[in-house]
């Protein structure tokens, strides 16, 4: 096939080929440059600059040449990182549940008063949050003088005088 074939045949199928050959060379460099990222190697190869050309394109439709396997490069051992094995998964840590303290005994009152006055604050003059009905439990929140801080049964907090309230044995 290249019997006939001679270097200044070569330099002329260059010169009227020469955008085709600037790609090849530059797809070679391009996977060259692939090839030593994928082995690791920190070589960094850049293309030279595009020369532009005084020769027209060529008249009919270029076909883009196919790849060739890029030839093997072969690194030293050396200049291979080491491999490691992975580490086994870290196993979760395990929470300590500490049961929680018992919670303190709730001091029940009921009030012994046909109507008792609930207020806001620990004060006669203070607003009346509700009136309560004799037979009603609240729950001792706390004790401010002769007052008691109860929670009633809405979940509203207030004071009621001590007397009006007997604690529920």
């Amino acid at each position: 096939m290249f019997k006939n074939f001679s270097i200044g045949k070569a330099f002329i199928l260059m010169e009227n080929h020469k955008n085709m050959f600037a790609g090849i060379i530059i797809l070679g460099l391009l996977l060259s440059i692939t090839g030593c990222g994928m082995l690791g190697t920190k070589a960094k190869i850049e293309a030279p600059p595009a020369q532009p050309t005084a020769t027209p394109p060529p008249s009919k439709p270029e076909v883009p040449p196919t790849p060739s396997a890029a030839p093997a490069v072969s690194v030293p051992k050396e200049a291979q990182p080491p491999v490691t094995p992975a580490a086994p998964p870290a196993e979760p840590k395990k929470e300590e549940v500490k049961p929680s303290p018992p919670p303190a005994p709730t001091e029940i009152y009921v009030i012994t008063l046909k109507n008792s006055n609930v207020r806001a604050e620990p004060d006669l003059k203070s607003k009346v949050i509700t009136t309560l009905k004799k037979g009603t439990k609240v729950e001792k929140i706390g004790q401010s003088g002769n007052w008691a801080n109860v929670k009633l049964p809405s979940g509203e907090t207030g004071y009621i005088f001590h007397e009006l309230v007997k604690e529920l044995e």
